[in-house]
């Protein structure tokens, strides 16, 4: 008597004996250990962070020298790294310089940190020609722990954009909300408020030159900002073809007797805590 065979289940059962259980075990254990806050939705292609909750565990408060280790450390970074006019700037009549995006990119890079972004809200008028948004931009460690997060809103009847054809600054208008929600969340994970304003982070310097100031404008050095200057370069054997030399680099300025009033005050700061 012929015995019937089920192949289905045959084909089964041999499939679970070359499966190896334990390796199945390891890819399970790790991808438990994916940091769902570095990945996207597959179905809208955006970033979707996990929010968990943060316990009393999880948290450790810093003491007072950790603390000013990092604002001293953070200092010396933006008086190393950033440089005046491309990476931060000046705005006349603002008592603070205004972070621009590369240097927000340069500080955001020096804390080990990637930018993902989300759009929150959107409002895309086709038949007005009116486009606004607002996006979220979180700031996560290698581990996938949001350490900060910015937030900005951008549309196209800001006055910068009102004379213009919605249609055609859409995009423009996307990039700028990205860009001040990241300047924002760098200011709040940096500590950095005291230091820098975003305020006026799309005006005439840095990237976005869409406003112009005339020369005139700007404060110039005063006639005893220059002579301390010229002292500090004295008591620090600094001639003046290598402060001019520094400040082309670093300032665009040619000569030093041209600095602006903030600028000069910046580079003596540099030279008294030197």
């Amino acid at each position: 008597m012929n015995k019937k065979i089920d192949l289905k289940e045959l084909l089964e059962s041999k499939m679970n004996t070359l499966e190896p259980k334990q390796d199945t075990a390891v890819i399970d254990a790790a991808n438990s250990f994916v940091p769902k806050n570095l990945m996207f939705s597959s179905e809208s292609g955006e970033f979707k962070p996990e929010t968990r909750p943060v316990t009393a565990s999880s948290v450790r408060n810093i003491t007072v020298e950790e603390a000013k280790l990092f604002d001293d450390e953070m200092n010396r970074f933006i008086d190393t790294v950033l440089v005046s006019g491309s990476d931060y700037g000046v705005i006349p009549h603002c008592n603070k310089p205004t972070l621009l995006k590369s240097g927000a990119e340069k500080i955001m890079n020096y804390l080990g940190l990637i930018a993902r972004t989300e759009i929150v809200n959107r409002v895309e008028d086709y038949a007005q020609g009116f486009f606004s948004y607002e996006v979220k931009v979180f700031l996560i460690d290698y581990n996938g722990v949001v350490k900060g997060e910015g937030i900005a809103t951008a549309n196209t009847k800001e006055s910068k954009y009102a004379k213009q054809n919605g249609f055609s600054v859409q995009n423009v208008v996307l990039k700028m909300a990205k860009k001040r929600a990241l300047v924002d969340g760098i200011l709040n994970v940096g500590n950095l408020s005291a230091r820098f304003t975003q305020d006026m982070e799309d005006l005439s310097i840095g990237q976005d030159k869409e406003q112009s100031y005339s020369s005139s404008t700007v404060k110039p050095a005063s006639t005893k900002q220059i002579k301390y200057l010229e002292s500090l370069m004295a008591q620090n054997n600094t001639s003046a073809e290598v402060m001019n030399k520094y400040l082309k680099s670093n300032y665009g300025v040619e000569d030093y007797n041209k600095l602006s009033a903030f600028q000069i005050s910046e580079i003596i700061e540099k030279y008294i805590k030197s």
